[in-house]
């Protein structure tokens, strides 16, 4: 007998959800939570787009600062000496 009373409180609890899905009263709130949620990820989202950008241009600008392999610090600077002024 005290197995079975779990299974018919399941089965309550399962028939009151659905009669409550079915309102238009839940239905709205439950699209009003999407919605919310919809637009706090498309924030996120934009957040993280914008973050991922300002990190490349960072990357970008330090890797052309970077000497090439085949020079050093110093044979770059040589050669900006070397070079004519015009």
């Amino acid at each position: 007998m005290i197995p079975l009373l779990p299974f018919a409180a399941g089965i309550i609890t399962g028939a009151v959800a659905v009669r409550l899905l079915k309102t238009d009263r839940t239905r709205k709130s439950l699209n009003q939570a999407g919605e919310r949620l919809r637009d706090a990820t498309v924030s996120s989202l934009e957040g993280i787009e914008n973050t991922s950008a300002r990190a490349r241009r960072r990357l970008a600008r330090a890797e052309a600062a970077k000497p090439r392999d085949d020079e050093s610090v110093i044979d770059g600077q040589a050669r900006k000496d070397e070079e004519p002024s015009s």
